[in-house]
């Protein structure tokens, strides 16, 4: 398929290659941090989520699809190859992760994947294509989505409590909880009685920012929607 690359997206200020472009900045940057080199664009300064990605695009203003595209199967191949050295020389390393403390290195290389996952769908359903996911990329984007909903809430130590029965997951039943100051969401038997219910792909997407405010899809207010609520605040 051949895509509309002047298209708009879910991202209402980024056509379908701005987007695309995003997606292959933010791979140069995880496989920097991957391969322990110089992370490209340091010289911008912190990361601010509503404005730094757009200063990001300037740098490539003007580069064609192709080129893009190009760029991006190169680094996606190099992503992997770093992914799978990491994972074996380097199983138990701790690094400053994107949710403002230190993380097991497959934590921050989850979040790389989620941002990519949701600007995938940011394209997908705007151009009214169907999306399926493979279950163990499912549950990937399930379980870090609900984690970082609810670490933002952790920042202030307004703990996020509540379990989710989300339809179209592979495990249905989620629990949000904490240990001391540590977020945790784990799968539970969905027979157990949920505050919250859904649909993944919906409550994800209004999770991070897309949509209906999460109070009108769970059908209800309460102090953990509120909670889960914050990560718009940040993220857009």
């Amino acid at each position: 398929m051949r895509l509309p690359w002047r298209a708009e997206t879910r991202c209402t200020e980024w056509s379908v290659h701005d987007v695309v472009r995003h997606v292959r900045d933010a791979t140069s940057l995880h496989v920097s941090s991957l391969g322990g080199r110089t992370a490209p664009f340091s010289a911008h300064g912190p990361f601010h989520p509503s404005t730094t990605p757009a200063v990001w695009l300037a740098a490539s203003a003007g580069q064609s699809p192709e080129e893009t595209l190009r760029e991006l199967v190169v680094l996606s191949e190099e992503e992997d190859r770093l992914l799978e050295r990491k994972a074996e020389l380097n199983p138990s390393e701790a690094r400053p992760g994107p949710l403002r403390r230190t993380l097991h290195w497959s934590v921050a290389s989850a979040h790389f994947f989620w941002d990519a996952w949701l600007h995938e769908r940011d394209i997908a359903l705007c151009l009214g294509l169907k999306m399926s996911y493979p279950a163990a990329e499912l549950r990937l984007a399930t379980m870090y989505g609900l984690l970082v909903a609810a670490t933002p809430a952790d920042w202030s130590g307004e703990y996020v409590q509540t379990k989710a029965s989300l339809g179209g997951s592979p495990d249905h039943g989620y629990e949000i909880t904490h240990a001391d100051d540590t977020v945790m969401v784990a799968t539970v038997s969905p027979e157990l009685s949920a505050e919250l219910t859904g649909e993944t792909g919906e409550i994800l997407d209004s999770l991070a920012g897309r949509g209906p405010e999460p109070s009108e899809l769970f059908g209800m207010s309460s102090t953990a929607v509120s909670r889960l609520t914050l990560l718009r605040q940040v993220a857009t």
